[in-house]
């Protein structure tokens, strides 16, 4: 390719709008252009990019044995309707919907559960057709509420989402972890440091999901990991061991309520007791409870959660438990903090005197799971400015109390495997793999005819690769002060022969050379012909970030060019073997890691 045919369009500052290293490099170097909020025009580089990305992907799916179809983009309701996810979709706002002219609502495709549970009950009728994995690399749409770096968070994206159909868990255990493999292989090939780690199933559900991460600074999760037994799991699914709290010396042994003027706040509540009497006494001695609403599709219900004082509620987790005891109502659609008139109610107090105590009115009462067994706390007494002390939840609740894990685990608590203090990191999530048992196709009555004859609901895996957000995560994992660093497997092209003296007949043919010995042995390269100074060409190269560069200048009255890799040294190479070199660092770095 000729760059003076490329309409290379490179900026030397950086956008306003860009916060993180990828939308600002993108869009600098011209891979990006915004069209609007959370919208993109893929330029003809980042296509090339994504090219690359999706044929590594596909190659992977496929290597396990996956069919690749396209599904559209348009879904009705009525098949959302089926699996019971409209109304969640809806109210969380997350599907973006049209109507056509006759009035009927679609969908944009945010996932394609429904879609593809439709097709394998129409095509997979018995259980020697399985198990079988359909994937495709479509559009998908969110309703962003804030779209931001890039395409990091957006409305419209490119995602792989693939579905497995099976006769039994133990075949869907097999296909979970074939798929968790060729995840590996595939960020290994794309260049990215990647690593799985425990997840929440969110709205997509089923029993189990592991997410793949790709560490950065500026990544949206965060990762709890511990080196020593490997264990590793996003924020919102972590569990671990928490200190014991210490004694309380001055603890009363009943129930006692305590006037506590003024103070609401975990913080203020210690205060005021260790200067009236309780000098001992620290957050860890206090029970924390949070009121909320919960809505699902059969209507709302009021909720309170306890938390030990010192540590903060995991909604997510919340979300889950509440979900798990109201499963006659399906999944929980929304969960909110009440109001402040909505604690008056509940409590007869004023906010920041809530617990689970006499005067309490809520349908649900639930306990972090670690508050169970413990020693005397202090807690709000329904009542304005008083609080209870020496409290014990199973002994004076006034209110059934269900225990879960509802609390969100921090730096320097307990490895769940291992014990050792967990740390922390941030990642970008780049791949999710669920369990999905038969939560659709029970729902969607998608059947086949088992070795009993008999009709039995498909066993389901799901698996997605975000491909446009995996052109950010490399760009996040590979770029410098001045510029991108692309992998070669997906770079936009490989190498780069620039000339520095236009019109010098012999530096001209060198560099022409040079370019048609790489082009004939399949090396996506680029000629710089630009009629631009040389300073001019190496920013652009440096800011674009093709891997290889060949420079012929001076040196080629001697028979010699300059070989630089994109983060390596200027090496002066003899003309003759210059191609040739290029060639075998180009194909060394595509050979897939063992």
């Amino acid at each position: 390719m000729l760059a003076s045919r490329m309409n290379i369009s490179t900026l030397r500052e950086d956008p306003s709008e860009a916060e993180i290293a990828s939308h600002r490099l993108l869009m600098r170097a011209g891979f990006l252009h915004k069209s609007g909020s959370g919208l993109y025009l893929y330029a003809p580089l980042l296509k090339r990019v994504l090219d690359k990305v999706e044929r590594i992907v596909a190659e992977e799916m496929a290597a396990t044995g996956a069919l690749e179809i396209v599904m559209p983009i348009l879904q009705e309701q009525a098949l959302w309707e089926a699996s019971g996810r409209w109304a969640a979709y809806q109210a969380s706002r997350t599907m973006l919907t049209v109507r056509d002219r006759g009035g009927m609502t679609f969908g944009l495709a945010p996932t394609a559960e429904e879609v593809v549970t439709d097709y394998a009950s129409h095509v997979v009728k018995s259980h020697k057709q399985l198990p079988v994995t359909f994937f495709q690399q479509h559009t998908k749409f969110r309703d962003e509420i804030r779209p931001r770096f890039g395409l990091m968070r957006v409305k419209e994206f490119i995602m792989m989402d693939a579905y497995s159909f099976h006769a039994s868990d133990e075949s869907l255990d097999q296909t979970y972890q074939a798929m968790r493999a060729a995840y590996d292989r595939a960020f290994r090939r794309l260049g990215l440091e990647a690593f799985a780690v425990e997840a929440d199933s969110g709205a997509i559900g089923g029993s189990g999901s592991h997410e793949f991460m790709v560490a950065a600074d500026v990544g949206e999760d965060t990762i709890m990991f511990c080196p020593e037994s490997g264990y590793a799991a996003n924020v919102e699914r972590a569990t671990g061991t928490i200190p014991v709290a210490p004694a309380w010396e001055s603890a009363p042994e009943a129930p006692l309520i305590t006037h506590t003027p003024g103070v609401g706040t975990i913080e203020q509540v210690v205060g005021f007791l260790r200067a009236h009497g309780h000098p001992s006494l620290v957050a860890s001695h206090l029970l924390k409870t949070v009121l909320f609403v919960a809505k699902t599709a059969a209507g709302s219900h009021s909720v309170a959660a306890c938390v030990r004082g010192d540590r903060e509620l995991n909604e997510v987790k919340l979300t889950n438990a509440l979900t798990r005891l109201l499963t006659a109502e399906g999944p929980v659609l929304q969960l909110r903090p009440m109001q402040a008139d909505e604690v008056r109610d509940a409590t007869s107090a004023e906010p920041g005197f809530a617990g689970p105590v006499k005067g309490l009115k809520v349908a649900f009462c639930l306990a972090d799971r670690t508050l169970q067994g413990r020693a005397p706390l202090a807690t709000g007494a329904n009542l304005t400015d008083h609080h209870i002390l020496g409290f014990v939840l199973e002994r004076d609740a006034a209110v059934p109390v269900a225990f879960d894990d509802l609390i969100t685990i921090r730096p320097g608590d307990g490895c769940p495997k291992s014990g050792k203090p967990l740390q922390e990191k941030r990642g970008i999530e780049v791949g999710h793999v669920f369990k999905l048992g038969t939560k659709y196709s029970q729902a969607m009555k998608a059947e086949f005819t088992g070795a009993d004859q008999k009709l039995h609901p498909f066993i389901m895996g799901c698996y997605g690769i975000g491909s446009s957000r995996v052109v950010a995560a490399a760009v996040e994992q590979h770029h410098d002060a001045d510029g991108i660093c692309w992998p070669t497997s997906i770079a936009p092209y490989q190498c780069v022969v620039v000339p520095t003296k236009t019109g010098d007949a012999a530096v001209e043919a060198a560099a022409n050379q040079v370019y048609h010995e790489l082009l004939a042995h399949g090396i996506e390269a680029i000629l710089d012909d630009r009629d631009v100074k040389p300073g001019v060409k190496f920013k652009d190269w440096d800011l674009i970030g093709i891997p290889h560069r060949v420079v012929c200048g001076r040196g080629v009255a001697e028979g010699l060019v300059e070989l630089k890799a994109r983060r390596g040294v200027v090496e002066n190479a003899p003309l003759a073997g210059a191609a040739a070199a290029i060639i075998a660092r180009v194909r060394g770095a595509s050979t897939p890691a063992a």
